[in-house]
């Protein structure tokens, strides 16, 4: 289980890292979806998505580096139970950052960098090692997959500035769409909508990247 998830992380930031090495200057300035936090944060480009999602895959080095002696507290669907109004200030923060005084070119070899070394390090990590992941001590292998649904939801964001068709991979939908399932059933007690039936529109849906009558609904910002 352990292996196949770094193995679909491994996929989905790839075919992100493969976009990104085709942009134009233009391209890098595309602002991505609205962001309704306050004014001055109005839309990301897709120069500071590429800084979001190079934070999101740091911070598994920040759980390897900070291994603790003590029993998990979240699991994937956990994680993401946070309020976004109480997060989402603090990770866009993070995003700017991460991009600092970059160029497009020095993001872009950053942010390839950065994906291949954390591949690379989860593959000599065991999975049931405990660190810190933001809002409580984490199992890697239960983190990893929050990191997959990141990468999905933001390649989505990526593929929908650009106008491309989506690059999320099968195994990357199903593990996004779970979690997503089970946060909607700890939110509310309840399934998904029935004309949702399949993983990707579930996704597009939960995640807030397409509208849906729903009221539960998004469940990610």
């Amino acid at each position: 289980m352990f292996e196949s998830t770094v193995r679909t992380l491994s996929e989905e930031l790839n075919s992100v890292d493969r976009i990104l090495d085709g942009l134009t200057s233009e391209e890098w300035a595309t602002s991505t979806r609205l962001i309704p936090v306050d004014e001055e944060l109005a839309h990301w480009t897709i120069l500071e998505l590429a800084g979001h999602l190079e934070f999101a895959m740091n911070m598994v080095d920040t759980l390897i580096d900070g291994e603790i002696d003590e029993e998990p507290q979240l699991d994937p669907a956990g994680f993401f139970l946070v309020r976004r109004s109480e997060v989402a200030p603090i990770a866009y923060q993070h995003a700017y950052q991460t991009v600092g005084g970059r160029s497009a070119d020095q993001m872009r070899e950053s942010f390839s960098a950065t994906c291949a070394a954390t591949v690379k390090r989860v593959e000599a990590t065991s999975p049931d090692l405990v660190g810190p992941a933001f809002f409580g001590p984490m199992r890697l292998d239960d983190f990893l997959v929050t990191r997959v649904v990141e990468a999905v939801v933001h390649g989505l964001d990526l593929t929908q500035a650009l106008g491309r068709e989506p690059v999320a991979t099968s195994a990357g939908i199903e593990a996004t769409a779970a979690v997503l399932d089970q946060l909607l059933a700890r939110r509310s007690a309840g399934q998904r909508p029935a004309d949702l039936s399949d993983d990707w529109k579930w996704v597009e849906a939960a995640a807030g990247r397409v509208p849906h009558g729903d009221q539960r609904l998004p469940l990610l910002g």
